[in-house]
């Protein structure tokens, strides 16, 4: 692959069709279900578009593609989240138009192309329902398959047996002409083809499709305020230019820098290039962050009113500032100021959040946003265009997060369906297991076993941990219904008496789940990347953006 992209950026034109033409020769194909994920992801590293979009196509033929079995097979690993979010969208495009495309051949050229049947079981529109309900599958399937014609024979095979008919054999689909059967496959082949074809042209490699923030209409976008006027500008007395990624001169103090920043202070002491640049008689430093986050970073060295960006992309970008030129005070204190006005709290965005602090290196952010994200379920769909903020290690890390708290979650619901748990005991009595034969069944009341397993019998990746507030509202609801059913005093008496007790006991499961320390920020490369110092620091000011 690495081979190819090189002969790509070169333009080596006829290098590249005789790599494609050995690639086609190998048997096993090159590109086969057992590789297309790999190839796929390595395909999108290198910008190879054909070899991305045929590794595409062959992922259409997995039973599924999502969060929990591409975690379980050890596949998030293996590529970024722009690459993955394209793979899935790619996926969606192609079940919306093979359904809406599936469609329009069942209801006008099925029947056209089959004739009139005899079979005993026809559908609405003429059709045999056997060859009805196939074709119906290969638009309606979770993620669509390759269409096949030896499981066609096998569905047509059942059907003459009786197998599909309760047992009632039709001899008229066994005397359906070989030739019409033809006609029909060839017709439904183009019909499948041909609707993948025409999502093959949206497809776009990751490296095309900028890392923006949710675009409206997308899941979870929600308009910020517009930011406020950069305010310091041109500090009295500056005798330093600090310029934006955008060009925006900011003039300010040395001494307030080197104060707040070693980063700073070591750079101001070493002897400037006499090819400084000059702005104003000024010297000039080039910073790679905005103006936005530079105007609020600037307001947090001076004793004025800290601004604060609106979005949270600036916010952690401005305590990534912070960490980057190593301002140790400014960095609590934009955490104080975060925290007291609840600043990244925004669960709707929470895996944008988690995923922008594993970009930008910052742990503790990274651990608060991952604990967030415990109120949704990991899914595509849920995640959104968040996912294209994701880097590969990042998703796969959350993953193990969710799992493991939503373990700890069930091993201590588990314990309230042990019949020897003294909360699980308060309920004996229950008219709904007491029966003439066992008045003194111990058996846990149906309403209460069926709430709490409901939260073991699903996936650890597609369950959101409940908040206590849901959960207790849950538990009366249960009881409600219960006791309206059942008339049942003695669960009614147990919850006056002991209910505050027992939902404090399940809370306390909660709290334990929520605050799994998990391996968030263990593999951010950030954590051992110091910043600059010393001698690296004299080719600063000449060039044109600190990194």
């Amino acid at each position: 692959m690495e081979l190819m992209s090189v002969a790509q950026k070169y333009k080596m034109n006829v290098v590249l069709i005789h790599i494609r033409n050995h690639i086609a020769q190998q048997d096993p194909p090159f590109i086969r279900e057992e590789t297309a994920f790999l190839i796929y992801a390595l395909a999108q590293k290198y910008g190879l578009r054909a070899e991305a979009l045929q590794a595409a196509r062959c992922t259409l033929s997995f039973s599924t593609l999502t969060i929990r079995d591409l975690h379980k097979e050890g596949r998030l690993i293996m590529m970024p989240g722009d690459a993955l979010h394209e793979l899935w969208t790619y996926h969606k495009r192609v079940r919306s138009n093979l359904m809406r495309d599936i469609e329009v051949f069942r209801t006008s050229n099925a029947k056209v192309i089959l004739g009139d049947s005899s079979c005993a079981s026809l559908t609405d529109l003429g059709i045999p329902s056997w060859i009805d309900g196939y074709v119906n599958s290969i638009g309606t399937t979770p993620v669509p398959a390759f269409v096949d014609l030896t499981e066609f024979h096998m569905e047509l095979a059942k059907h003459i047996c009786g197998q599909s008919q309760g047992g009632n054999q039709c001899t008229s689909c066994a005397d359906i002409p070989s030739g019409t059967i033809r006609a029909f496959w060839g017709a439904l082949t183009t019909v499948v083809n041909g609707s993948i074809a025409k999502v093959d042209s949206d497809f776009a490699l990751a490296i095309e499709i900028p890392r923006s923030e949710y675009q409206p209409g997308s899941p979870g976008f929600s308009p910020s305020p517009s930011p406020s006027p950069r305010k310091y500008l041109d500090m009295s007395n500056a005798d330093v230019i600090l310029q934006s990624s955008s060009f925006i001169n900011f003039k300010v103090h040395k001494s307030v820098l080197a104060t707040s920043s070693p980063f700073f202070r070591d750079m101001f002491s070493l002897p400037q290039p006499s090819s400084d640049e000059l702005v104003d008689g000024l010297p000039v430093v080039h910073l790679s962050e905005d103006e936005v986050v530079l105007n609020s970073l600037i307001s947090m060295l001076y004793p004025v009113h800290p601004e604060m960006p609106y979005s949270v992309d600036n916010i952690l970008s401005l305590l990534a500032a912070a960490e980057k030129y190593d301002m140790t005070a400014v960095q609590s204190s934009i955490r104080a100021e975060i925290s007291g006005n609840a600043l990244l709290t925004h669960t709707p965005k929470a895996f944008r959040m988690y995923a922008i602090a594993c970009n930008k290196g910052l742990i503790p952010e990274m651990k608060s946003a991952a604990r967030l994200t415990l109120d949704y379920p990991l899914t595509f769909e849920k995640l959104g265009n968040a996912l294209r903020s994701f880097e590969h290690w990042a998703l796969s890390d959350l993953a193990d997060f969710h799992q493991e708290c939503k373990a700890t979650f069930s091993a201590h619901l588990m314990s309230f369906l042990d019949k020897s748990n003294p909360y699980s005991q308060l309920w004996v009595g229950c008219s709904a297991v007491r029966t003439r034969w066992q008045p003194e069944n111990d058996d846990l009341p149906p309403w209460l076993e069926n709430l709490i397993r409901q939260y073991l019998t699903q996936d650890t990746l597609t369950l959101a941990i409940p908040k206590s507030s849901k959960l207790g509202t849950m538990y009366l609801g249960a009881l409600q219904a219960h006791v309206n059913e059942m008339d049942c005093h003695n669960c009614m008496k147990v919850h006056v008496l002991r209910g505050e007790q027992f939902l404090v006991q399940i809370n306390w499961g909660l709290a334990l789940a929520r605050n799994v320390r998990g391996r968030i920020g263990m593999r951010s490369s950030f954590s051992e990347t110091p910043p600059p110092r010393g001698l690296e620091l004299h080719h600063l000011m000449e060039s044109p953006a600190v990194s």
